[in-house]
């Protein structure tokens, strides 16, 4: 086993594709040294967004003048909170299937892909791998993707509304993980079956949404049915 880890630890190199895996390697040094090296631009596309060193990183790039901007899915719970800095560069995907990237490209140039979520655990414990991509045409053809998302997604309340004042007290709990417009609950019965309430069912507002696996908040039907959960009876 050990021999096994000692021959991952160093990058797969080939030509103009490097990749890195964990956890033998701590991706989350591979991500944040690619960021800090944009000079222009950083688009994202992130299933998942949580690491703090990675958003730090972001967050510096902005400081530098650097065009971030982020596409997040609605279904994954992200650290908003820390990002409130960047909050006009971030959006949430509009309808449809799951947006399962964990991608970004920095000045146009360089495309990073491959497994890792941008999450503690998913750069430094799991199972994963990062790809980082020089070859001239990937970039490219993510920024294409990337433009369509960008042009659909929904932008993030102002950050005064999101992080600052609180919900009335007759609105459902919220944390700051998730968009302020997403009140859709998504929850898991006793016997695993995933079911959705929307506002004004009857089932509505006895659903708690404390923190846990088997709690998500949604932004619109669509979303929920996509992510394979179903509506409640209204019955």
């Amino acid at each position: 086993m050990h021999g096994f880890l000692a021959v991952c630890a160093a990058p797969a190199r080939a030509a103009d594709v490097e990749i890195h895996y964990a956890p033998a390697e701590n991706l989350e040094r591979v991500d944040v040294d690619l960021l800090r090296s944009a000079h222009t631009k950083i688009d994202m596309a992130a299933y998942s967004l949580t690491d703090w060193p990675v958003i730090d990183a972001l967050i510096d790039a902005h400081r530098r003048g650097v065009v971030v901007r982020i596409v997040l899915d609605p279904s994954q719970q992200h650290a908003l909170d820390r990002l409130r800095e960047i909050t006009g560069s971030i959006r949430i995907k509009g309808p449809g299937p799951y947006m399962h990237l964990k991608s970004y490209a920095t000045d146009a140039r360089i495309l990073r892909s491959g497994s890792a979520n941008l999450s503690a655990s998913g750069l430094k414990q799991q199972d994963n791998d990062l790809i980082i991509l020089r070859e001239s045409d990937a970039a490219p053809a993510f920024e294409a993707r990337f433009e369509q998302m960008w042009a659909s997604a929904n932008p993030l309340p102002a950050p005064g509304n999101q992080f600052a004042n609180p919900a009335p007290s007759s609105a459902p709990k919220r944390d700051n993980s998730v968009a302020a417009n997403c009140l859709i609950k998504g929850n898991v019965s006793r016997n695993g079956e995933r079911i959705y309430h929307v506002p004004g069912d009857r089932t509505y507002d006895r659903v708690r949404m404390d923190k846990g696996p088997d709690k998500r908040w949604f932004c619109t039907e669509e979303q929920a049915v996509a992510a394979g959960w179903r509506k409640a009876s209204t019955w």
